[in-house]
């Protein structure tokens, strides 16, 4: 159905499923959880997707040059480390400088023929331990303007919404506004008829890789700002879920299919599902299970068979 649909909507890969089932569940929450439409709650779930939505455009930038990047929650959780850990002047670019070493890293290695499966799945390992051996349990003091910043509002709007926003905005611009949007399609359509147009896909490759890792950064800085706290282990449910997020938004994770809207669609989705399930006295952990199974129908749904490459 995915396949079906992401032909009949071209490169973008929206179709009736990432359209339809965040509609879908929207419509039966509101039917059957009378609180889910409560102002608060719907600030509640902005704020709950906001750095979901912040790996996921990262991770659809890696997937539309075929690629996948598992690394990005250990990412998550070694920012919040940094951030707590480091001079508060040094925190944001020390943090930002490692997602740049950590994403050449990464791009590096599969840009040199590692799969990138194994090579981020390496980088996940080493990140998330070296997170756990520099703190060790939550606690740490966050600078002042990253609480302010994850939790202040303008306009009368929070800041959650606006961290999305930007977000949105700025990758939206890099996708459909510049040569090097249209590389990534190129590059993930088909590498070798890119290479012969005279597209070289490794620079390319390397800048997605990078941006992925500052894209998971990005979403360390906010949540650290938004629980006040360090955690070594915050970022852990980002990797699958992220990719899920891109997946069930319609991003043929084998490469050139996908866009910024399917990624939102797709973050929305889970988002929604994880809040009826708070507002219905569902399990948690039937939550975590129902993200794999959901991974699991969206990859097998769409149309192109090597995923990953």
């Amino acid at each position: 159905m995915i396949g079906r649909s992401a032909r009949r909507f071209g490169r973008s890969g929206l179709g009736y499923v990432a359209i339809g089932l965040p509609l879908a569940i929207f419509a039966l929450l509101a039917a059957f959880a009378p609180e889910f439409l409560s102002l608060q709650n719907i600030v509640d779930v902005n704020n709950q997707i906001t750095a979901l939505m912040l790996v996921a455009l990262g991770q659809l930038l890696v997937a539309l040059i075929g690629g996948i990047d598992i690394s990005v929650g250990s990412v998550v959780s070694l920012t919040s480390v940094v951030i707590v850990s480091v001079t508060p002047t040094f925190a944001v670019p020390a943090a930002l400088t490692l997602g740049v070493v950590i994403g050449l890293a990464n791009g590096l290695g599969v840009g040199f023929g590692v799969h990138p499966l194994i090579m981020t799945l390496a980088s996940m390992t080493f990140l998330q331990g070296l997170a756990l051996l520099w703190l060790a349990g939550s606690g740490g003091t966050v600078p002042a303007p990253l609480v302010f910043a994850a939790k202040a509002s303008l306009f009368g709007l929070p800041a959650a919404f606006l961290w999305c926003i930007a977000a949105i905005a700025i990758t939206s611009v890099l996708l459909y506004f510049t040569r090097f949007g249209l590389r990534l399609f190129a590059i993930g359509g088909n590498a070798e008829s890119a290479e012969l147009s005279g597209v070289r896909a490794f620079w390319p490759r390397l800048a997605c890789y990078v941006l992925c890792s500052l894209a998971g950064v990005v979403a360390g800085i906010y949540l650290t700002g938004r629980i006040v706290s360090g955690d070594p282990t915050m970022g852990q449910p980002f990797s699958l879920d992220s990719v899920t997020a891109i997946a069930l938004g319609g991003v043929q994770l084998a490469g050139g299919v996908g866009s910024v809207a399917g990624a939102v669609l797709g973050t929305i989705t889970l988002g929604l599902i994880t809040n009826g399930m708070n507002l219905l006295g569902v399990s948690p952990f039937f939550s975590a299970a129902l993200t794999g199974v959901l991974l699991l129908a969206a990859i097998s749904l769409q149309r192109r068979k090597v995923i990953g490459i």
